[in-house]
């Protein structure tokens, strides 16, 4: 099976959103998982203070297995993972989606999430992000 992160180039990240839901679906769920969606910061935290020698996009699609959930909008999803992108320093993703977002979800992530959308392609279903890093 075809990883949901890729790496592309050195600076270039595809997150394969549509594949990692398919993968979240065959999750089964355990208390900590319900206990992440009400404490999502918890994890980004102690995620991150646990270290590992893997690159920023296994660390990324290993951290988004611990918090995105298939029991929260897309939107609130999206959001987790370009946190925890910025808190890996990756600057730019790509992000493919099984379907378009309106314009009202794109604005809301890109403000929640202090990022710059734009959509590739005509359809829609890939994103490129470019995170505004303070």
């Amino acid at each position: 099976m075809k990883s949901s992160v890729e790496a592309q180039q050195a600076k270039e990240i595809v997150f394969d959103y549509t594949s990692f839901l398919s993968v979240l679906c065959h999750h089964r769920p355990t208390l900590w998982d319900a206990f992440k969606v009400v404490l999502p910061a918890l994890e980004f935290s102690w995620g991150r203070a646990s270290g590992s020698d893997a690159s920023k996009t296994e660390r990324l699609r290993n951290q988004a297995l611990k918090v995105l959930s298939t029991h929260t909008s897309d939107v609130n999803n999206l959001v987790r993972l370009l946190r925890l992108a910025r808190m890996e320093q990756i600057s730019e993703l790509d992000i493919r989606l099984p379907y378009s977002l309106d314009q009202e979800q794109l604005d809301l992530i890109t403000e929640k999430a202090e990022c710059e959308i734009q959509e590739i392609g005509n359809n829609g279903e890939q994103l490129h992000i470019r995170l505004i890093m303070s």
